[in-house]
């Protein structure tokens, strides 16, 4: 007695077997653990940890690029008018 899910192309696809009443009963108690589990709230610290650090570390490689676009063009001017 479980509840699954296909996803595909065209949308979702949920199976069950069993009765549906305990079917549901199940995916309600899964829910309510799911929801309320410290995992949940771990994993949510971890994801906005990463994308804190991937937005700082993208946002650096922005600057870097364009520090050296207005360096090279700086360089550029200097050997046209020395």
């Amino acid at each position: 007695m479980g509840m699954r899910v296909k996803r595909n192309k065209n949308g979702v696809v949920f199976s069950f077997t069993g009765e549906l009443q305990d079917a549901l009963e199940a995916a309600r108690k899964e829910l309510d653990k799911k929801v309320q589990s410290q995992e949940r709230v771990f994993l949510q610290w971890q994801f906005e940890k990463a994308k804190k650090a991937r937005d700082t570390y993208e946002k650096r490689i922005e600057d870097l690029q364009g520090f050296i676009r207005l360096a090279e063009k700086e360089l550029a001017g200097k050997e046209n008018n020395p």
